[in-house]
């Protein structure tokens, strides 16, 4: 059935209260110096490997969802930058020249439901990347699944006279003790000038927590160079962490 990843302006304009160009900044400041390439995983629309791609960066975006895949290819021809936006799944993926730095964002490493997953997609970033090149993932923080919430799951976004109104996750979604899985309900309306459309779906996501990240990485054979809980760099302890931010490095 078609879900959310079918609906890419919707998606886009549901999620476009985050400020890509300040969270690329830290990106690029998390890469390091000498970085002239980057791959952003699970991409969506892709709006991180575009403001790269403006920034004079080779830019390359992958998504499993051909409508993701197109809305990207629109974004940059619209941006006026290159783009290599390709379909592919991030747990089996080559690129022909390896980068220099990789990210997922918004949590899509959730897609990764279990250990073998994990591991494969990690495989294939480390050899996606050349010798001492950086991945950085974007994941849910522990408080989600394990304390209070940290992160709005309802919310409204406005963008060129459309409205979508977007739940992502009920009270009623449980995760799986045995998996760390969970089925999450969402469901969108998007309103504007054409009218309204509402869809939902349901998304199987898993929750990885700090330490099981670390040690899939290990196991694919990277560095682990931090862990941190917001774009600020604070411990995923501190007051305010709201994400789990793991920053990965190839070996030389």
């Amino acid at each position: 059935m078609p879900g959310i990843y079918d609906h890419a302006l919707a998606y886009e304009i549901a999620f476009s209260y985050r400020d890509f160009p300040a969270e690329v900044d830290t990106l690029l400041a998390w890469a390091g110096p000498n970085v002239e390439s980057v791959l952003e995983l699970a991409s969506g629309p892709a709006e991180h490997a575009i403001e790269c791609a403006r920034r004079g960066l080779s830019a390359t975006a992958l998504d499993l969802s051909e409508a993701m895949v197109e809305r990207a290819r629109h974004n940059a021809v619209a941006a006026a930058v290159k783009l290599d936006a390709r379909r592919g799944d991030m747990r089996a993926f080559t690129l022909p020249v390896p980068v220099d730095f990789a990210f997922c964002m918004i949590s899509s490493i959730s897609y990764m439901l279990s250990l073998e997953d994990m591991v494969a997609h990690l495989t294939s970033v480390r050899d996606a990347l050349r010798p001492g090149g950086g991945y950085l993932i974007e994941g849910s923080h522990p408080g989600d699944y394990l304390g209070a919430k940290t992160v709005n799951t309802e919310w409204d976004e406005q963008r060129d006279g459309v409205t979508v109104h977007m739940v992502w996750g009920t009270d009623s979604d449980r995760i799986e003790p045995a998996t760390s899985c969970t089925d999450v309900s969402v469901s969108v309306t998007a309103s504007g000038p054409d009218g309204m459309e509402s869809f939902a779906s349901v998304e199987r996501d898993r929750f990885w927590t700090p330490t099981e990240v670390r040690a899939c990485a290990m196991l694919a054979g990277f560095e682990v160079r931090g862990q941190y809980g917001d774009w600020d760099g604070r411990d995923l302890r501190a007051e305010g962490a709201w994400r789990t931010f793991t920053l990965l490095r190839r070996p030389l």
